[in-house]
């Protein structure tokens, strides 16, 4: 009996190339013919398109292989084919499936170095500017709310104080430290009355005088 080529389905994903297969069935029925051997494998062969290179064949009993150590950005081709080692017979080739591989996942060299370089030229430029905006918002919450003038210290002792209701300045100082000339006013009014005053005292201590003499004289 001739078996025929499984059913083949190739993705691409991160560099690697996962490589689906299953069948090939009976032609009448919906079984597969692997039902019907003792033993069934799967032979999968690939190769570089466009290129002489050698054809890699991997062997595999399960229904799914991924093809690893492969170079990115690279189409490669692909064929499977059923193996039945104990009848010593090998199934039809699937169709030809080409698919490219994309990045493999490793980071270049180069943009380790610009990562790191970038990430340090950062580091450098941004601890400077965080700390001197730290020390200008210090200074301005100090200068803001803990200013830098001296309130004097007669006007906090004052402030300190309990109002009083009637006395809010301090007594004055004692009598004896203080030196001042008096000064006596006197009205015209009361200058007249005052020199009438002495003129009649004058008047009395005259007749007093004149009549204690008179006395004595007697």
């Amino acid at each position: 009996a001739v078996i025929g080529p499984p059913n083949v389905e190739v993705k691409s994903e991160s560099g690697f190339l996962h490589v689906d297969f299953e069948g090939p069935f009976a032609q009448y029925d919906s079984w597969s013919l692997k039902q019907y051997y003792g033993s069934w494998n799967y032979r999968i062969l690939y190769w570089k398109k466009g290129s002489n290179a050698e054809v890699t064949r991997i062997d595999t009993e399960h229904n799914s292989e991924i093809l690893s150590q492969l170079e990115p950005w690279t189409i490669y081709c692909i064929q499977v084919q059923a193996v039945m080692p104990e009848w010593n017979k090998t199934g039809e080739l699937s169709g030809e499936l080409c698919e490219q591989t994309t990045h493999n996942g490793v980071t270049p060299a180069w943009i380790i170095v610009m990562v790191l370089t970038g990430s340090m030229l950062a580091v450098v430029i941004s601890v400077p500017v965080c700390f001197f905006s730290f020390l200008y918002l210090y200074r301005l919450t100090r200068h803001v709310f803990c200013p830098s003038y001296i309130f004097p210290q007669h006007l906090k002792e004052f402030l300190n104080k309990p109002p009083s209701g009637s006395q809010v300045f301090s007594a004055l100082p004692q009598e004896e430290h203080l030196f001042y000339d008096k000064l006596t006013v006197i009205s015209e009014e009361l200058q007249n009355q005052c020199d009438e005053t002495g003129a009649e005292t004058s008047k009395t201590t005259e007749h007093l005088q004149d009549s204690e003499q008179e006395d004595s004289d007697s």
